[in-house]
């Protein structure tokens, strides 16, 4: 065969639906080797799924079973069924000079049987969907399948590690938030799961406690698991919250969830969240990040449990419910609003509000930057035309659950647009890196490495702190000095975080932090009650100030004061760390010694408070060297 008769049997087999490239690889041994090449598996993702409309939708319905039940009658049993809706343009339509989309095929995609046993009686929640590859999660068991439908491969991943350390206590409750895409410049399948904990229920000291997120990332081509750094979930007084990931953009992964106070009085429960945010993760570098929601969006007529991210013309894409209260629509009418974010924006990102949808079902995908299908509360899928904002064709109706299924069980229908692919989840190949020349780039992960991202952005967030004197200061750094001959660290400025985590427009917190002068503070007494360790980055190694109102009721109160000022609650018990890091139980303790051979009497330290500061920080610099001072405001004595 002549080299010209190969490129043109590869051209056309790279336009052959899996199926049967699937069957071509016994034809022999040349075209097997051909199929299995990384080169050509990412040419015939771009070739076969040129032009073609894919709707992967996952259903659950009643069918009736060949088996018997006690009674001896057919029993009834649930099942798991993806339907593949293969979509095309509307001839008619286009005709009279518009573009709509028909289905022209429904197939019901066959559950390989290994698989089905698996999934049997199980809640199936679809994670993600990349390259032909859908990834799901077993709600019940916490297994996770990466399964390519279109070449009837599954994978049964390996058991998550054990993400909680020593401190999470055995009766806290566990919660597990995954995500899935393609590192397109390692050129690697990943998956991300998150571990989460609500606090224990059982501490002595009348606090709730809420540790910081784990986390840990599998890749498919070695098929194990490893931690990753997450210290970017916390910063002095809160940490970050992860609850569902919604897509992947670029090299970005993103997160719907929340930010909180680290500790709680137990009472006071329901003050622990401060409010939503977009948490990201670099998936190159494995390093993660948040971004605030536009800012009309912080208040509590808007509902956030209700939002959705999709990507819709290059962008990241937010859909959020709202009702007339925000002025979009009277009062008794709700609608869905996108706001689109500009990677180039400032640190809160530029959203802009593009367009206001009068229905308000679930969005389920974007087939175009026209069309998207919604899920109506009838469980009909829908097709949405944004430019002439009317519903569409109905694409296909959800068998409704039975009864007896609870609602955390199962998701509602789920649709995905979806692409054919030979793309192996066994190992067997792999696409084409991005720097091999010769590539076909066809994946709409497609990375690119021009003009400045999200993560390249100045992300700074401000924090007051309480600043001891001078003679105080000095006692402490020779403390935390020889902490860190030991164990290393960043060399931190002593001071009490009074708020923290305030994220604003410089101009915004320098007049409000000048505008406390109104409120005349006066110097007050801050007195040790205890050296404590943490598992907290910013805690590690603490002076915990004695908060009762008995002790320190001037401390409390201007707290409480300055923290209303700049629209937060800030609940929990002031500290001033002497160590930052992330050390081990037996490392803390040994710390502990440490500070106690240093300074026995540190614990016994009473000091005056006559200066508030406030600093601009980058929760990213874990050296602080860019952490920097603003503003000062000296309190007077009497």
């Amino acid at each position: 065969m002549t080299e010209v008769d190969e490129d043109l049997v590869e051209k056309i087999l790279s336009t052959l639906p899996p199926k049967a490239l699937m069957r071509f690889k016994c034809a022999s041994k040349g075209w097997y080797a051909l199929i299995n090449d990384p080169r050509f598996v990412a040419k015939h993702l771009s070739n076969y799924n040129y032009n073609s409309k894919r709707l992967l939708v996952m259903k659950k319905r009643l069918v009736s079973k060949d088996i018997k039940d006690t009674a001896n009658e057919t029993a009834e049993e649930e099942e798991l069924v993806f339907s593949l809706l293969n979509l095309c343009n509307n001839d008619d339509d286009i005709d009279n000079g518009e573009d709509s989309i028909i289905v022209s095929s429904v197939e019901d995609i066959k559950i390989p049987f290994c698989m089905s046993l698996k999934t049997r009686g199980e809640a199936v929640h679809i994670v993600g969907h990349c390259n032909g590859i859908i990834c799901l999660l077993l709600v019940k068991s916490f297994q996770v399948l990466l399964w390519n439908p279109a070449i009837q491969e599954f994978k049964l991943l390996p058991p998550f590690p054990y993400l909680p350390d020593d401190d999470w206590c055995e009766d806290v409750w566990s919660k597990y938030v995954q995500g899935f895409g393609y590192d397109p410049k390692l050129n690697e399948y990943k998956v991300v799961n998150i571990g989460l904990v609500s606090p224990s229920e059982m501490r002595d000291d009348g606090y709730d406690i809420y540790n910081p997120p784990k986390a840990a990332i599998y890749t498919l081509s070695t098929d194990s698991w490893r931690k990753i750094n997450t210290n970017a979930f916390e910063t002095e007084t809160t940490v970050l919250r992860p609850e569902n990931f919604q897509i992947q953009f670029k090299q970005m992964f993103y997160w719907l969830g929340h930010e909180q106070h680290k500790e709680l009085v137990v009472f006071d429960r329901y003050e622990d969240l401060i409010g939503p945010v977009i948490i990201l993760l670099d998936i190159e570098n494995e390093v993660f990040h948040d971004i605030m929601l536009p800012d009309s969006l912080y208040h509590p007529w808007v509902n956030t449990d209700g939002m959705e991210l999709r990507v819709w013309n290059e962008s990241p894409a937010l859909f959020v419910l709202v009702d007339g209260l925000q002025g979009y629509k009277p009062e008794d009418e709700y609608s869905f609003v996108i706001w689109v974010l500009d990677e180039l924006g400032g640190p809160k990102g530029a959203w802009t509000k593009h367009l206001t949808l009068d229905p308000t079902e679930n969005p389920l995908a974007f087939l175009n930057s026209n069309e998207i299908f919604i899920n109506d509360f009838m469980k009909l899928v829908l097709s949405y035309d944004l430019g002439s904002e009317m519903l569409k064709d109905t694409l296909i109706q959800n068998t409704p659950y039975s009864t007896h299924q609870r609602y955390y069980e199962s998701d509602d229908i789920v649709a995905v647009v979806y692409v054919k692919s030979i793309v192996s989840v066994l190992g067997a190949h792999k696409l084409e890196s991005r720097n091999n020349s010769s590539a076909v780039n066809f994946s709409p992960l497609t990375h690119f490495p021009s003009g400045p991202s999200i993560v390249d952005r100045e992300l700074h967030s401000y924090s007051i702190w309480a600043i001891p004197p001078d003679d105080v200061s000095l006692r402490i750094k020779k403390l935390m000095e020889g902490l860190r001959v030991e164990f290393d660290g960043p060399e931190i400025k002593p001071h009490i975080p009074v708020v923290g985590s305030i994220r604003m427009t410089y101009e915004d917190v320098l007049n409000k932090f000048r505008s406390l002068h109104s409120k005349n503070f006066r110097a007050y007494q801050a007195k040790v009650n205890l050296v404590v360790t943490s598992n907290f980055y910013y805690q590690c190694v603490s002076l915990l100030i004695d908060s009762s109102t008995e002790v320190s009721s001037q401390l409390d109160c201007i707290t409480r004061i300055c923290s209303a000022h700049l629209g937060f609650y800030n609940p929990g018990r002031p500290y001033l760390s002497l160590l930052y890091g992330s050390l081990t139980e037996e490392e803390r303790k040994m710390a502990l010694e440490k500070v106690s051979t240093l300074d026995k009497n540190i614990s016994s330290l009473s000091f005056t408070i006559s200066q508030l500061a406030v600093y601009k920080i980058d929760y990213r610099d874990i050296t602080l060297k860019s952490w920097e001072k603003v503003a000062e405001y000296a309190l007077p004595f009497h």
